[in-house]
């Protein structure tokens, strides 16, 4: 699963590094004239259906903000469109193609979203410890989502969102991710760059169903790092400061770190 993350916590130039080819417009009001994030975002849930950075397959050369929690464009109303968008923050990979919610995202409407981390909870006895996620070189992580466009019928207003998938968890997220409610340990699909364009590549381009699910893979774990920080959830931790990501110590940790 994937319910929280982090982003837009460091300079634009790190952005424009792993995207030297993206249009970043649609960024620019979010930066000071020093490159930094005038609100970085350290922690964010999908309920509060946050704009995340996310780039489309319809147009791959630029940054857009994207509201995060899909709303199938055969959504009828406000109402329809508020239950469903809580149930869509994540998809899951494995059945992409057969819920009627994902599966013409799937086909047609493939994304990138950019995030500088994630989080998720393990479960230790009645604790349940959050973990920072991210990438060992510290580079922003494209995540492979699905997204799709609504019209209100109600007002006219036409809104654009996303969905994270997620696949099997690599051996690091299964460790973390242990929530003995749930079948089997999840983590969202980190795309690696050499497989970024493939993954936004439209089915008329000659990119099959096989081909999108074979993409649907557990990251490699010797390129992650992750840490135990301090509680994420409840109103008294709603503050966007730097120490929401910073270690914290809860008494014994995971061997993993």
């Amino acid at each position: 699963m994937c319910y929280d993350v982090s982003y837009l916590t460091q300079k634009k130039k790190k952005y424009a590094k792993r995207h030297p080819d993206k249009d970043m417009s649609a960024l620019e009001d979010l930066f000071n004239e020093k490159g930094e994030p005038i609100k970085p975002i350290f922690h964010v849930t999908g309920f509060e259906h946050p704009k995340l950075p996310i780039i489309t397959n319809e147009n791959p050369e630029a940054i857009s903000l994207i509201q995060w929690g899909l709303i199938p464009s055969w959504t009828k109303d406000d109402k329809q469109a508020n239950e469903i968008h809580n149930k869509t923050i994540n998809a899951r990979g494995e059945t992409l193609f057969e819920k009627p919610a994902f599966r013409k995202a799937a086909a047609d409407r493939r994304c990138i979203i950019m995030v500088d981390g994630f989080f998720e909870h393990h479960h230790k006895q009645k604790q349940q410890i959050p973990y920072f996620i991210s990438l060992k070189d510290q580079s922003p992580i494209s995540l492979a989502g699905i997204w799709e466009d609504w019209e209100n019928p109600e007002n006219g207003k036409k809104i654009s969102t996303a969905s994270i998938v997620t696949t099997k968890a690599n051996s690091l997220m299964a460790e973390i991710h242990n929530n003995p409610k749930l079948k089997e340990a999840r983590m969202p699909l980190i795309l690696p760059e050499e497989l970024e364009s493939e993954w936004l590549m439209m089915i008329e381009d000659k990119i099959s169903e096989e081909q999108v699910k074979a993409l649907i893979q557990p990251f490699d774990e010797k390129l992650m790092q992750a840490w135990p920080v301090k509680t994420i959830r409840g109103k008294k931790n709603k503050t966007q400061s730097a120490d929401i990501i910073e270690k914290h110590e809860f008494g014994e940790q995971l061997g993993l770190f």
